[in-house]
């Protein structure tokens, strides 16, 4: 099933006063949701994304102004230097739609990041750790969560489009064309008539439960992931995007690369269950072809935290490209299996 993942209004311009801005920008996510539906276009998620560098009691307030059961905000950002722990537990908890956002621009401040998890781990759920993102080395405008921000006003699209991209392995390319296309003529004319800029469309391959990028995997590199030449069919794939968003020729914005967020993705799930995936085989490959290590729960241990921060971070600095990572600690042991609201049961990765 091929549908818009999800449509993120980047709020960049905000006033002194908030209350009027929330009216201002609540009035226009009406006018985002009514014309997304007068379009045709089928929208899995509406969300907001605001800007750095805001104090982070701004930040906060608006989180909580903002908040919306109907829209997922990328309203806390900070640097991993100044990352406060009461700032961060309170926008988690003040708005179970909150997502935060730490950047860490310089390996010395991995210890500020790894001594925040420590006391997270005592203060907060599993399900809350599933809306905090480690963007390295720098914030990215891209409608995917949490890792989002708003550099400018505009409004940007994510697809979920898995089931057409494997038509288009077999040589049926015609379908995921035309509905690429279509999105990104109605995604424009829905900015345009909002008095918005159309940012563009982030191709990322993101999975969904049945939908599953690592199918994909399996199906060109003709291996099991993660094993040998996993990595090669992860990049072919990630060649693909680039022909693709060439073919259609709309603007990309944000990643542009195969997502391969455990939680979200049933196969991979399972291969992390039977240990054909483990933790190093995420974080190496995270090197040169994934965005990242993304929702993928661990056994509470501060030494393989620190590690994992560590390896992502040089990765970044290998690829030159901004990467994230998203990690559940959890109390549970390896090869167990923990239960998340809206992902279900999730095994505990081995190492």
């Amino acid at each position: 099933m091929a549908l818009v993942r999800s449509l993120t209004f980047h709020v960049k311009s905000l006033g002194d006063d908030y209350a009027y801005m929330r009216d201002v920008i609540h009035d226009k996510v009406g006018v985002i949701k009514s014309l997304s539906r007068e379009l045709g276009l089928d929208v899995w998620s509406f969300r907001i994304a605001l800007p750095p560098m805001l104090r982070g009691d701004v930040q906060l307030r608006l989180s909580e102004l903002l908040c919306r059961d109907d829209l997922l905000l990328a309203s806390y950002h900070v640097d991993a230097d100044a990352v406060s722990f009461d700032d961060v537990v309170s926008a988690l908890t003040s708005c179970s739609q909150c997502y935060v956002t730490i950047r860490l621009r310089n390996a010395l401040h991995i210890p500020k990041v790894v001594e925040l998890y420590s006391r997270l781990i005592k203060s907060i759920t599993l399900d809350d750790f599933t809306r905090i993102g480690i963007s390295i080395p720098d914030y990215v405008e891209t409608p995917y969560f949490p890792l989002s921000t708003a550099y400018e006003d505009g409004l940007s699209v994510a697809l979920r489009y898995v089931d057409l991209i494997k038509d288009y392995l077999s040589g049926r390319k015609d379908r995921l064309v035309d509905f690429v296309s279509s999105v990104g003529r109605s995604a424009r004319i829905l900015a345009e008539k909002a008095g918005l800029k159309f940012l563009g469309i982030d191709y990322s391959i993101s999975p969904w439960e049945s939908e599953s990028a690592v199918n994909l995997v399996e199906e060109l590199g003709d291996v099991r992931f993660a094993y040998p030449g996993s990595g090669w069919a992860v990049k072919e794939l990630n060649n693909l995007i680039s022909v693709i968003a060439a073919e259609v020729g709309i603007k990309a914005v944000g990643f542009n690369e195969v997502m391969l967020p455990v939680a979200e993705d049933d196969l991979l799930k399972e291969r992390v269950a039977d240990n054909s995936v483990t933790l190093r085989d995420l974080t190496y490959l995270s090197s040169y072809c994934l965005v990242g290590v993304d929702m993928v729960v661990i056994k509470e241990d501060l030494d393989i935290i620190k590690g994992v921060v560590k390896d992502v971070f040089t990765a970044s600095l290998i690829k030159g490209r901004t990467v994230g990572i998203r990690l559940i600690p959890s109390g549970s042991s390896e090869g167990s299996y923990v239960t998340l609201k809206r992902f279900g049961r999730v095994p505990v990765i081995n190492y």
